[in-house]
């Protein structure tokens, strides 16, 4: 039986949905609620993205590639569910190997803290040699300076280790590009997290940023479009 002819039958019997509202990513397949249900899984259903689906596509892109390279790697939905567990998400941390103190505010295992009441939920969720978390962080398109920076300022405040994979013009604001008089710095150097004057160096710290790199064919087309229209458009 073809793949095909398999995900007809499920979308039939409402295991699955169906959409081909985005015409550059063929026909996309997610698991309805009564298909969460035959799998068994703590997750809720998916919804369907609407216009973040390009995002959401090149996001599993990263994590699959994680994956692929033997690391242990939580989406923001596993995330979510996680935190939601009543006493926090110490039990499935515990089965990864990380040793989670009890936190005072419920909530903050994964996502750190913006402010005095808000949250910042990263889009995937590294386990590191030792037991750590980091957070990894996609981005197709550059943020609202101020958005940029409370994030940022979240992470050093929490201490948490963030890998930062976008296009050429989130790189360029995060750390910043050469010009006439010398190099400009961006919003990574302006918050302390990256040395001035130049780009990532590499070296271990709390934050890198490098450039995604998608490897779905499809995926990575309309990133490239993506990228263009950002151009024009600013």
């Amino acid at each position: 039986m073809s793949a095909r002819t398999r995900v007809r039958l499920m979308t039939e019997a409402g295991l699955l949905h169906r959409s081909a509202e985005a015409p550059w990513a063929g026909t996309t397949v997610w698991t309805s609620e009564r298909g969460v249900r035959h799998a068994a899984t703590t997750l809720s259903a998916p919804r369907w993205p609407g216009e973040r689906l390009l995002h959401r596509l090149a996001v599993a892109d990263v994590g699959l590639a994680l994956e692929a390279k033997g690391h242990t790697v939580l989406t923001e939905r596993e995330i979510r569910s996680a935190e939601a567990i009543d006493g926090g998400a110490w039990e499935p941390l515990e089965d990864l190997g990380v040793a989670v103190e009890p936190r005072a505010r419920r909530g903050e295992t994964f996502a750190v803290p913006v402010g005095t009441r808000a949250l910042h939920w990263p889009d995937l969720i590294l386990v590191l040699p030792g037991g750590t978390l980091g957070a990894v962080e996609v981005e197709l398109t550059p943020k609202a300076p101020r958005v940029l920076r409370a994030n940022l300022r979240s992470y050093r405040q929490a201490s948490r280790c963030v890998l930062y994979l976008g296009t050429e013009p989130v790189v360029r604001q995060l750390q910043g590009s050469a010009g006439r008089s010398g190099w400009r710095d961006g919003a990574a150097q302006e918050m302390g997290l990256l040395p001035s004057g130049g780009p990532d160096p590499g070296t271990a710290g709390p934050l890198s940023v490098r450039r995604l790199v998608v490897e779905d064919p499809g995926v990575a087309r309309q990133v490239e479009r993506h990228v263009g229209r950002h151009r024009r458009l600013t």
